[in-house]
């Protein structure tokens, strides 16, 4: 029997065309928890080096505001990895097969408490700036 030519092939049921659009979906949204995982930390390290890096310069020119805005740049970032990680549980529920709907919510849930932990070590940093002169020690 020989192979029928693909543009001689009976066109794909319904259910077919609906497997191809989940699992396009699944591979796209694979992604979205990832963004948690990576944006959160990277936050928290970027305010960690940049608040290092910056402190000679405030303490020369005797300003803050750079500090103040570095830490709110951050923390948007750690919003961001929270709604990725948000978006990626609630697209879990509707993955298809159920073992990758699980493994979506774990990687989610896994963001959510990097987001957590990064936003808390960003926060704990940044209240030390009020009680804590920034030229101490420079």
């Amino acid at each position: 029997m020989t192979r029928k030519p693909e543009s001689h092939r009976p066109p794909e049921t319904k259910d077919e065309d609906s497997d191809l659009i989940l699992a396009r979906q699944e591979g796209r949204e694979a992604l979205t928890p990832w963004v948690g995982w990576f944006l959160a930390p990277m936050a928290w390290a970027l305010h960690q080096g940049g608040g290092y890096a910056m402190a000679p310069w405030l303490c020369e020119f005797q300003v803050r505001w750079p500090y103040h805005v570095l830490t709110a740049v951050v923390l948007t970032m750690c919003a961001a990895g929270f709604g990725a990680a948000l978006h990626a549980l609630r697209r879990g529920r509707k993955v298809r097969p159920h073992r990758s709907a699980e493994r979506l919510r774990m990687m989610a849930l896994v963001g959510f408490m990097l987001c957590a932990a990064a936003c808390g070590g960003i926060v704990v940093e940044y209240a030390g700036s009020f009680w804590i002169e920034l030229c101490t020690g420079v």
